[in-house]
């Protein structure tokens, strides 16, 4: 069998067959064909803006969205997944999910807007930055509609989420279009942000009128606020952590060097974590399939869950070795010459989508066991990892330190770590059998042979 007919082989067995999970693939292609329209329109506007910006100003925009984006962790209130579970599995009804959900991200997104109030007064360049922080911050209120997604989620109904996230995209697009035609200042393309949050919350609230979920029909109920709080506390914590060492790297370059340099990193991880939300995106439309195999059998569960991570790894190894293969003329060609110094850190921050893609299905696996915890301790631990390590390389090796630094921790707290605990050790074994099984044809088609068998 040659290596085409294989790969169709695979695709065949593990999403198309009537016996697979052809539902959740068409839930998933929705987001998934969303997401390759954003990815392409972030990359034409994201270039064109960080030309006109300049590598300063492009600089000081992505350290403030950095700064922001620690704090705004706490929004989230690391519950969503737990509401999806809880929805699939008919343990509440909508409107309780909706209702309590909502009013934890509102108290949680409001907690984070004034601790980046009340960081202003901390930082240097006091008016001009504290402004910018300001107007980036007020998104994290604003998200607090995000909720919604939840629901969609659970239903395996993506298109809604889509078609607002697209309507979103083509106004803000355009009027970053405008602003860069009409040379506006760098706050203008913050605004973008919050406006960006208030469109698709804004949608996704109509939607859900039109189909009898109005905000009217929701109630909050306490003792279901009290549970999903103890059960969703790691997750909490997990995306506090996980958002220190995504964008630490930034805020540390900014403290450390200076904004040019910050801009010339922002490029590169610009074009590295575009692809972070995909292994999201399908994880999360594979949660609920996910979830009822663990209701039917261990064995159920773990073909789920060595289909993801196949699916997953093998995505990952086709996004990392094209771009550091291309990663110079795909800087030249997106942001400019100008930006030349990003090439090596792109080379280097790539992979580290290998990891995250990794983790995307290693969350879901915790959720469904209620063993949050482990992600919370692993996030801690590559948050601090990638601090230490910052401020050690960093000052020796630049931008290119920082890149190692976040590839280091990204390994660490994704896949190593699990290897740390008894309990979580059965993660490590599968995410390194499913990955040696991908990098070696034969073995990987035997394995599909035997998912076909069980499926």
């Amino acid at each position: 069998m040659n290596r085409r007919n294989l790969l169709q082989r695979i695709w065949q067995v593990l999403f198309l067959q009537e016996s697979g999970i052809r539902k959740y693939f068409r839930n998933t292609s929705w987001l998934l064909g969303a997401r390759i329209f954003q990815m392409l329109v972030a990359l034409v506007i994201g270039g064109l803006v960080a030309r006109y910006l300049g590598p300063e100003k492009y600089g000081t925009y992505n350290y403030v969205i950095s700064f922001v984006a620690i704090f705004s962790a706490l929004s989230t209130m690391g519950i969503a997944t737990v509401v999806v579970k809880d929805m699939v599995a008919e343990e509440t009804d909508y409107q309780t999910a909706m209702g309590t959900g909502f009013m934890l991200k509102l108290a949680g997104s409001s907690l984070a807007f004034l601790l980046v109030l009340a960081c202003t007064f901390f930082v240097e360049d006091a008016e001009a930055v504290r402004m910018l922080l300001l107007i980036a911050g007020l998104q994290t209120i604003i998200k607090s509609t995000e909720i919604i997604n939840s629901y969609f989620q659970a239903r395996v109904e993506s298109r809604k989420a889509v078609r607002a996230q697209m309507i979103s995209l083509i106004l803000i697009s355009a009027l970053r279009l405008y602003g860069i035609a009409e040379e506006k200042e760098l706050s203008w393309f913050l605004w973008m942000l919050p406006l960006d949050a208030l469109v698709i919350g804004g949608i996704m609230l109509w939607y859900m009128r039109n189909i009898g979920l109005g905000v009217y029909t929701w109630h909050s109920s306490f003792s279901y606020g009290k549970r999903l709080l103890s059960e969703s506390w790691p997750s909490l914590f997990s995306g506090i952590f996980v958002t220190i060492y995504m964008k630490i790297d930034q805020v540390m370059l900014q403290e450390l060097l200076n904004a040019e340099e910050v801009g010339y990193y922002a490029a590169a991880v610009r074009l590295s974590e575009v692809w972070i939300t995909v292994p999201w995106i399908i994880s999360g439309s594979l949660f609920p399939a996910m979830v009822n195999a663990a209701k039917e059998s261990e064995q159920a569960f773990h073909t789920r869950i060595n289909q993801a991570y196949i699916l997953l790894i093998s995505m990952a190894l086709l996004v990392a070795l094209p771009v550091a293969f291309l990663s110079k003329p795909v800087i030249h060609l997106i942001f400019g010459q100008v930006y030349d110094p990003s090439v090596g850190v792109l080379q280097i921050h790539i992979f580290s989508c290998l990891f995250i893609f990794l983790g995307s299905v290693s969350n879901r696996w915790l959720v469904i066991r209620k063993q949050q915890r482990y992600w919370m301790i692993n996030s801690g631990l590559g948050a601090l990892a990638n601090i230490l390590l910052n401020l050690w390389m960093i000052p020796k090796w630049g931008i290119q330190g920082a890149a190692w630094a976040t590839l280091i921790s990204y390994a660490f707290a994704y896949y190593f770590a699990y290897a740390l605990f008894p309990r979580t050790r059965h993660i490590f074994s599968s995410q390194s059998a499913n990955f040696f099984r991908v990098l070696t044809i034969l073995p990987a088609w035997r394995e599909i042979k035997k998912l076909q068998q069980r499926l």
